[in-house]
């Protein structure tokens, strides 16, 4: 899961099916730091005195960067009339809205289906001291799903990440299945996104080959 609270950057909340994506401007803040930092790895070991001998080291920055790229900038939840997209680090889940049996913010953003659950990295709830944080207004806007004996979840506060997508997923959701219009019959779809897999698969190798030839 992202590390810490992160920012997050809507398109839209309020209008029913219009897009809304969400995603971590703190993870993407932290992908560029790291990038950086990782680069000015490469660049000393290039020029040190004997750079054949540093060789070894040049596998790990790529990894650095690589794995911060897929675990901190990649993963995003995407809200339209279609359904819900959920991106995470290594898959791609394409979520219709007739697939959606339960919305849930115990850790993170996550919808119950059919079969099992989708947990959606860019969408995180906030810690356990969050609780502190809800205010009347959260509970205000909390959607009938949300809420138990009319209190509600820290991960369910529209001010933190998980909330604010939940909120907007509960609330197409919730529209949807008061007019009769969810089709229990549509799945969820994964897909293996091999961009990423390559990437860290690839750099752990050379990195890891770099420490046996070392």
């Amino acid at each position: 899961m992202l590390v810490g609270e992160a920012v997050l950057v809507c398109e839209t909340v309020e209008v029913a099916y219009q897009r809304a994506v969400f995603r971590s401007s703190f993870g993407r803040v932290i992908t560029i730091v790291i990038a950086v930092l990782m680069g000015l790895a490469l660049v000393s070991a290039l020029l040190a005195d004997d750079p054949l001998a540093n060789l070894w080291v040049l596998p790990w920055p790529l990894l650095g960067a690589a794995v911060t790229w897929a675990f901190m900038w990649r993963p995003r939840v995407t809200v339209d009339a279609e359904g819900i997209e959920i991106r995470n680090p290594f898959t791609d889940w394409h979520v219709p809205w007739g697939a959606v049996k339960r919305i849930d913010t115990k850790w993170a953003l996550e919808l119950t289906l059919d079969r099992g659950t989708v947990t959606a990295w860019a969408a995180p709830a906030p810690s356990r001291y969050g609780i502190a944080r809800i205010t009347r207004e959260d509970i205000r806007l909390a959607r009938e799903s949300s809420t138990v004996g009319g209190a509600i979840r820290p991960g369910d506060s529209v001010h933190s990440v998980s909330g604010a997508a939940a909120h907007v997923t509960r609330t197409h959701w919730e529209e949807l299945r008061d007019e009769g219009l969810l089709d229990d019959r549509e799945t969820a779809t994964r897909a293996w996104h091999l961009p990423a897999i390559a990437a860290v698969a690839t750099t752990a190798v050379l990195a890891a080959a770099g420490l046996l030839l070392r």
